[in-house]
Order: structure tokens, then sequence, then C-alpha cells
């Protein structure tokens, strides 16, 4: 009995002292001091409304109604902060021994607005310029500041259900976020400040961890440990590493995987691309970052994995000069762009549905915008151990690009393509407009998916060598296609030509030997072109078949997209009808050839002996009566007006009495 009367009497001394320490509690101290350290922090007057009031749970300490921190003086958007209340506990031990010590700050609904103005200036650019703090502030203040400036501790900081706006008049940007919830602690200046967020920014939820090993040390000291951790819907973004306000600097290890791009590009208020797969639908990314104060930023051993592939690059980015520049060496191994190709369709066309005869004739143009050549110069290698384009399959590639002025070199270090190799470079030049020149060499090259893949021409089966030397200039594909100048040579080996039977026209004498099923097996092409305004000529066209043998000239309109060509191609004797030679006429455009015979041709190649002897017959005729019936000797048909003209003259003066 006499334990449950000493256990009543201890409840009661203990819930005596409570209710003194409540009634004796120094509000207007607790408050004066939480409002001169945030003016002191600030530089903007603190303004609480309402009746505070004392609070023995969740802890001891006080609240208050709405509070605001005024905003700068060009802000038309009100208080630079405001929350509908405040709740502050205080250290209650320290508190018996007369001293003050926050430990909690609660916010309920809290309002920040964070703005900039037409010229530049920042509401949160603060001069820290406030009344003078109270003694309570600066024994506070000297006893945990040290040498990092005006010191600030807190064991913890609550934001419940707040809202951040972010106004930018240079930019016109307005940016909510609501739903915020926060934890933040500081409980020593120099030690460890950790914060948890949670919030939603265009109904897409964020939440971030950051924890900071020295604060003090972070705004002022140079670089310490700092982890950060965020999530996007989804994506997923970490910092392991050292970083610091003064100098600037960061140092880690950054990680990011972002399945989908949707939540990211939601935040810009635009709709996800529609980014060909392979290149990064979805990305994870590692790698060593480094940002320094000097605006160099670099990256070291960097993963990247764009869907199926997977990137090992190395990158210096630096800020300073007149424009940006980045050196970058990227290595993969097998690179799928197969993506890139044309869709096949369901009667095996790559066009994605239409068929070789119903294809629009015509050049895009759609303005090509190159000016992001005009962001940065740049220096980047490329090497990869296979490239498969859908359509055809590179070989191991290596490629340097300098970009400079906006104008890019990329230079061809080694290429296997179309099973053969390619050297040479490829200019774009952004400067006043956009021009490219091509300067390409390629040995033992798979002519047929090539000229797939730039001409749309499936045609051609065959290996051999082709030399480029080409410039265009134009701001649409249209343009470019009609502006090419310069030159070109091909030859090819054993092949054969799909569409058409060359060797069946000229047996039959019949020009429906083409279309599907149809081909022209040859031994040897060879042939070099003119190219001007986009235009193709070639005049020596040397083509050698098992039957046949033809030359060959005429015009390939590449901005025109059409032909007008004259084969002339000769059957070998022994073959059937050995011998024969008729012109073939190649014309329409590329989507729907036409060929003609010169039947012409032939009848005066097949008969040309026997119009020459009734030529000759009749002439002599001819000569024969005129003689006859003029009197006079005529000796060719040719000179027989000169001859009646003399005879004529000569009888006129007979005529008068010479």
């Amino acid at each position: 009995m006499r334990w449950i009367l000493r256990l009543v009497l201890l409840v009661v001394i203990v819930v005596a002292v409570a209710l003194g320490a409540l009634f004796l509690l120094p509000t207007d101290r607790i408050a004066r001091l939480a409002t001169d350290r945030i003016e002191a922090a600030t530089g903007r007057t603190v303004t609480i409304e309402g009746p505070i009031r004392p609070t023995l749970w969740p802890a001891l300490g006080i609240s208050t109604g709405p509070v605001t921190v005024a905003n700068a003086p060009w802000s038309e958007e009100g208080p630079m902060f405001a929350a509908k209340a405040l709740t502050l506990s205080v250290d209650a031990a320290a508190l018996i021994g007369g001293d003050i010590r926050i430990t909690q700050i609660v916010a309920e609904a809290p309002q920040l607005v964070l703005e900039r103005n037409e010229d530049g200036a920042a509401n949160w650019e603060l001069s820290g310029a406030a009344p003078a703090p109270s003694p309570a502030t600066e024994e506070t203040a000297q006893a945990e500041s040290g040498s990092g400036g005006t010191a600030f501790a807190l064991d913890e900081a609550r934001l419940n259900n707040g809202t951040v706006l972010f106004h930018d008049r240079m930019s016109g940007q307005r940016v909510v976020a609501s739903a915020i919830n926060a934890v933040m602690a500081l409980p020593a200046f120099a030690g460890t400040g950790t914060a948890e967020i949670s919030a939603v920014v265009k109904s897409v939820p964020i939440t971030a961890t950051l924890s900071i090993a020295g604060v003090q040390a972070f705004l002022s000291q140079g670089a310490v440990p700092v982890v950060l951790n965020a999530e996007i819907d989804g994506v997923t973004v970490g910092f392991d590493g050292r970083a610091g306000l003064v100098p600037l600097a960061v140092g880690g290890r950054l990680i990011a995987d972002i399945p989908n791009w949707a939540p990211v590009f939601a935040l810009l208020d635009s709709p996800a691309p529609d980014i060909p797969q392979g290149l990064g639908r979805s990305v994870d990314f590692s790698g060593d970052v480094t940002w320094s104060e000097a605006g160099k930023l670099t990256l070291r051993e960097g993963t990247i994995r764009l869907d199926q592939n997977t990137l090992v690059a190395a990158a210096d980015l630096t800020l300073t000069g007149e424009r940006p520049m980045l050196t970058a060496d990227v290595s993969t191994g097998a690179l799928d762009l197969s993506a890139l190709a044309p869709p096949p369709s369901a009667d095996g066309t790559a066009d994605g549905g239409e068929s070789a005869d119903a294809r629009p004739t015509g050049w895009s143009d759609t303005p090509i915008d190159v000016s992001f050549l005009q962001a940065l110069d740049a220096e980047i290698a490329v090497a990869a151990e296979s490239v498969d384009l859908g359509t055809s399959q590179l070989g191991r590639t290596r490629l340097l690009t300098k970009l400079e002025n906006g104008r890019a070199v990329t230079e061809i270090q080694e290429l296997f393509a179309y099973d053969g190799a390619v050297t040479g470079s490829v200019v774009v030049n952004s400067r006043g407009g956009l021009s490219t020149r091509a300067t390409l060499a390629g040995a033992g090259l798979a002519l047929k998916p090539l000229l797939t893949q730039f001409a749309d021409y499936e045609r051609l089966e065959a290996v051999g060598d082709v030399q480029l030397n080409v410039l265009g200039v134009g701001n649409s594909l249209n343009a470019l296609m009609n502006s090419w100048e310069g030159d070109a040579a091909v030859s090819l080996g054993q092949g054969a030509l799909q569409g058409f039977d060359l060797v069946g026209m000229l047996r039959n004498l019949d020009t429906s030997f083409v279309g599907e099923g149809h081909s022209t097996i040859f031994d040897s092409i060879s042939a070099t072109f003119a190219i001007t305004g986009g235009q193709v000529t070639n005049p020596d066209l040397a083509f050698l078949a098992p039957f046949l043998n033809a030359t060959g000239d005429g015009r390939i309109g590449l901005g025109s997209q059409d032909v007008d060509y004259r084969l002339l191609p000769v059957l070998l004797e022994g073959a059937d009808g050995g011998g024969v030679q008729v012109p073939l006429e190649i014309t329409g455009p590329w989507h729907d050839l036409s060929f003609s015979l010169d039947v012409e041709a032939l009848i005066r190649q097949e008969f040309d002996d026997e119009i020459e002897a009734v030529k000759d017959r009749v002439e002599e005729e001819v000569k024969d009566r005129v003689s006859e019936e003029l009197g006079i000797e005529v000796d060719t048909l040719d000179n027989l007006e000169d001859t009646l003209k003399e005879n004529a003259g000569e009888g006129i003066l007979n005529l008068l009495g010479r």
C-alpha cells in the first residue's frame, strides 16, 4: 500500500511540474527567438499573427497562428513564405536551466514563393541584414558557429502539405509543386544534415533523400560527403560522393535508371518523344562525374545502356570560352540500330506497305534544322565492333567527328560496310544554312543494300568499287538532292540487273521482258559520272555480259528522281540472234521505269546496204534524165543546183544579145 501511495505521489508531482512548466513557459521569448533567427538568416521581416499558446504534447513548446516572411520589394506574389501555423518545440532540460533551445519546428500548409523578375534578380538572393538578434540568439550562435558563419542547428523541421511556386518572369515559366511533406534535421551546424522530401509536380510524384556530412563545411569550407537519392514516378537518380558550395565542386558516382521518359517530359510540359528502340527508350547510366568551379564537367568510367545497346564513355565538357567544348570517347561492341530501318510491310516491301510501283515521287521539303551544331564545339571519337542498320550490317567502325563553329567534319578512320571497306570524310556545315560535302571511296561494296538504303533502288545486285565526291547546299532534302555538284565513278564485277531481261528483249525485239522474274546477268560494268544541279550524266558506260556487250550514255536525275538513258547493246556472235544491235531507251521516274527498243535504228542496221544501193541507183537515173532534158552535164546531185544556175545565167545573156 505504501508503494502505491508513493507512485501516486510521483505522478502528481510530475503532472504538477509539467503544468507549472506549461504555465511558466516563456512563449513570447521562444517566438521572438524563432523570428530573430529567421530574420537574421533572410534579412526579411517575419510576422506572427494570432495568439501564441504553450503546448505540452507531443512536445513542450508553443504554437502560433499564421506566420509570414516578407518577399522581395519588387514581388507581386505575396509573402515569400507563409504558413497557417507553426509549432516550436524546446529542450525541456535546457529550459529548466534557463536556456531556450528550439529542437523542432513544424509548419502547417506552408507556401514558399521562389521568383525571378524581368531583370534577373531572384527573391532567394538574401541579404542577411536584419534587426539585431536577442541575447539568447547571440549566445547560441557563438556556441555553435565556430568559423563557418552564422550557425544554425535544429533537431527536426517538418513541412506538412506544403506548396512551392517557382515563377521566372524572364522566361515566363511557372511551376507549382504541391503536397510537399518534408522532414529535415540538423542537430549540429558542423554535423550531418538530412532531409526526406515528397512532392507532386504536374501530377508527377517525386521523392528524395539527402545527407550532408558536415553542413558548415559544405557551405563554406570545401567538399564533404554527400548522398542524394531521388525518384520521379519510377525514374531513379542517385549520387554518392563529395560536394561543396565554396568553392563550388562536385565529385562522385552518379547513377540513373530511366525505364521510360514519360515522367521526365511531363515535368517539362511535353509529351515523351517516340525514341527508336536502341537509342534510349529506357536508359541505365552509371559513371564517375566531377564538376569544378572552373566550369569543367568530366565523366570517367561511364556506362550507358540504351535499351539493348551498352556504351562505355569518357568525356570532358568545358563551359568557359565562346562556346562549350566537348571531348568524348565512346565505344561499344555490337550496336543494334535495326529499329531505324523502314518497317517491312505485308507484301514484303520495306516502305511501310506501299509497293514499289505506288511510291510517291519527290523529296521532302520539310526544313532540316541543324542549328544545334552552333551550340558547342566538340571532338568525339566513336568505335563499334559492328553496327546493325536493319537493311544492312556494318562491321568494325571507327569515326572521329570534329565540330567547330557550326561545321562538323566526320573522318571515317575505319568502316567495313556492305561487305567492303569505306574511307573518306563527310562534312555538315550550318554556317549560313545547310551545306554538306561527301568524299568517299568504297572497295568491294555490295551495291544492292547500299542503293536500297540511300537511293531506294534495289534492282542492282553486284559487288564493286565506288568513288564519290559531291557537294550539296539546301535547307531541305529536296533542295539538297537538286543541288548536288561533283563527280563519281563505279567499277562493278559480276552481278545482275533485276527487273528486266535485256537479252530477251533483243532476241525477241519485245520490251515486255520486264518485271518480277526477269534479270540480266553481266560480267562487269564501269562508268564515270559528272553531277551538276542534282543531275548525273554518264557518257561512257561499258557493260559486258555473257551474251552481249553494251555501251551507254544519258542522264539520271537525283533531284527529279527520273532517268533518261540510252543503252546500245549488241548480241554477241554465237548467241541466238547474234549480231543484233538495238538501242534501248530507259526513261521515266525511278519507281516506274519504261523500256523501249529503237526499231528504226534496227531497220537502218539490217537494210543499210540495200538503202544505199537504191539511193545510188536513183541518183544515177536523176542525173541522166536531167542531162537529157536540159542538155547539160551533171556530175552529182549535190552540185545540180549550181549547174542549173550557171546555165540559166548563160541563157539570159544570150537573150540580151551579148
